[in-house]
This record gives structure tokens, C-alpha cells and sequence, in this order.
């Protein structure tokens, strides 16, 4: 019978140790703030937003950065989906 308790208290300690692991969540926020700090280095300019615009089969992407204080959009890539 001792066995027994001490098998079954066991197996619920370790089922409970189990239980209570965190899963790791993707930072979103961090991501997107990598992406912008490399793009505000390969354009030598302080990028805001990255926009991309889907229009007669043709992805065109855009940087949104101030100017003169005005924010200013440049299209850095434009694709044609085939």
C-alpha cells in the first residue's frame, strides 16, 4: 500500500512540474523592429512603415520615412506574380 501512495504522489509531481513549462511566444514587436532598424541602415534613412500594395498581378513595396517633416513614401521593390 505504501508502494502504492508513493507511486501515484510520483506521478502527480511530475505530471504538475510538467504542467507549469511556459510556452515561448514569438515577440512580434521585436521583429518588427529589427526589420525596420536594417532597413533604416541599407536606406541611410529613419524608416517608419513598410507598405506593400497588391495590384494587377504586380507587388510593389514601399518605405515610409520623414522628410522635410512629412512622412514620405518610396518604393524600394515592385514584383510581377506570374
Amino acid at each position: 500500500m505504501k508502494k502504492l501512495i508513493f507511486i501515484s504522489a510520483f506521478l502527480i509531481g511530475t505530471l504538475t512540474s510538467f504542467g507549469q513549462v511556459k510556452l515561448k511566444k514569438k515577440d512580434i514587436d521585436k521583429d518588427a523592429n529589427v526589420l525596420m532598424d536594417s532597413l533604416s541602415k541599407v536606406y541611410n534613412k529613419k524608416v517608419f512603415s513598410l507598405m506593400k500594395i497588391t495590384k494587377n498581378d504586380t507587388i510593389k513595396t514601399f518605405i515610409a520615412y520623414a522628410k522635410e517633416n512629412q512622412l514620405t513614401y518610396e518604393l524600394i521593390s515592385s514584383k510581377r506574380i506570374n
